[in-house]
């Protein structure tokens, strides 16, 4: 019976073509696969031999499959590590609660603004901007001027702006106080 070192040596002249063949296959990469074809023979040179190993070429090709899944699974966990931490900032495109408060507080005070308008002004605002009529089917609905319908919204914005600052004004200077 030939010794361990001579099986070994016949079957590297016969196998590591094909098995580097087969591990290239499966990596993509020559280089690796003749790193990883070397480690497969390197492994199964230190088993022990006294060990009966019916299909050595099966053998090999098992180690050499354990190695490529082992390479895999290291390149993934590269790749993690190298994505960096996760950022603070969720990907998503949903508002935040500050904002989503932000936003309610900013539309809060545009209602209030437009509650405190006159009533006629309030009406003309609300049919131009929420009803979305033109300065001419405004004027026939409430039977005034196109000129006048301008005017009154033109009066609407600077009285909500002016109640806006004011409003703002004095919360400023409640958290001030």
């Amino acid at each position: 019976m030939p010794s361990w070192n001579s099986q070994i040596a016949r079957l590297f002249a016969e196998q590591k073509k094909a098995l580097e063949a087969f591990v290239t296959r499966r990596t993509g990469s020559a280089q690796v696969a003749a790193d990883l074809t070397q480690e497969s023979f390197l492994r199964l040179a230190r088993l022990d031999s006294g060990e009966k190993i019916d299909n050595l070429p099966a053998f090999l090709f098992t180690i050499a499959s354990n190695l490529v899944r082992d390479h895999q699974r290291q390149a993934i966990r590269r790749e993690r590590l190298d994505a960096g931490e996760p950022s603070e900032e969720l990907p998503c495109s949903n508002p935040g609660a500050d904002e989503q408060l932000a936003a309610y507080q900013q539309e809060q005070l545009m209602q209030d603004a437009i509650l405190a308008l006159p009533e006629a002004t309030r009406q003309i605002f609300l049919l131009y901007h929420v009803d979305e009529l033109s300065y001419r089917e405004i004027g026939e609905r409430l039977s005034i001027s196109p000129r006048s319908v301008e005017y009154q919204l033109r009066r609407a914005l600077i009285e909500c702006r002016a109640y806006i600052k004011t409003r703002l004004a004095c919360d400023e200077q409640g958290r001030r106080s």
